[in-house]
């Protein structure tokens, strides 16, 4: 029924997907591909599914697609079908993982499901979705996201004509927190090292200099020196049992890094 192929690198382990490339006319070519570990799994998936979309004249751009297969994490990698569709300009990722829940959220910076174990494989900010939206956006395009019949979630990334086709599956308008700074964060003097270190203040929720030295595989006295100078700079404050958490200003200044990322 289908053009089967198999793609698999000696060492590989157990996390395998298919990727399915639907031609105007014919069957499906289909490919099973796997990996070693999630983290060489997000970059080896993202290039071979960039590979179909060009050579299909597909205009989905990478940095959504990148994203929305990192955030394949979550999902254990399990059961994942990626189908490339309308010459390349739409692509569907499906997974039989333990869905998302506040779907109406997913796309909020800072909003993560991320667990511990996931973390150590990904930058797990809670930014995935909404970078991804943010680069498809980009290129004229939308992001959504929907439950998968029997369990997981169903992302789809479209842009140009193809647009229409996934238009009444988008997600119900949101309410977004309000902004402090809503037109722009004002410029602040940290170095990109103490970016990450915001970065991780915001994924992890409340986070001392320990945990901020083992993520970041920094030093602890230069981990503590960072959160002192984003604390001095308002981006961060101390809670009652002295870890830091970040502030209005902090999450405005990590969503408008993770916008500049994409562009």
């Amino acid at each position: 029924m289908y053009a089967n192929r198999t793609q698999r690198d000696e060492g590989d382990a157990g996390i395998g997907i298919k990727v399915a490339v639907y031609p105007k006319s014919g069957e499906p070519e289909v490919s099973e591909v796997s990996a070693a570990s999630p983290r060489a799994a997000s970059a080896k998936f993202s290039g071979l599914v960039m590979e179909r979309v060009r050579a299909s004249g597909g205009r989905v751009p990478e940095e959504a697609l990148r994203e929305l297969i990192e955030n394949l994490v979550h999902a254990g990698f399990k059961g994942v079908v990626i189908s490339v569709l309308e010459d390349g300009n739409v692509v569907r990722i499906s997974d039989k993982g333990p869905g998302i829940e506040h779907k109406e959220r997913a796309f909020e910076f800072g909003f993560s499901g991320a667990t511990p174990e996931a973390i150590r494989e990904i930058r797990g900010v809670g930014a995935g979705l909404g970078i991804a939206r943010a680069a498809a956006e980009k290129a004229g395009g939308k992001v959504t996201v929907e439950d998968n019949i029997g369990g997981g979630t169903v992302a789809t990334v479209s842009v140009g004509e193809a647009l229409k086709a996934t238009e009444d599956h988008r997600l119900p308008v949101r309410s977004v927190p309000q902004r402090k700074y809503p037109d722009a964060v004002p410029k602040m003097n940290i170095s990109e090292r103490q970016e990450k270190v915001l970065i991780t203040v915001l994924e992890s929720g409340e986070v001392g200099p320990s945990t901020v030295a083992e993520r970041l595989e920094i030093s602890v006295s230069t981990a503590y020196r960072d959160l002192s100078v984003l604390e001095e700079h308002g981006l961060v404050a101390g809670d009652e049992s002295g870890k830091r958490v970040i502030t209005p200003l902090g999450r405005d200044l990590v969503e408008a890094i993770v916008n500049a990322w994409v562009k």
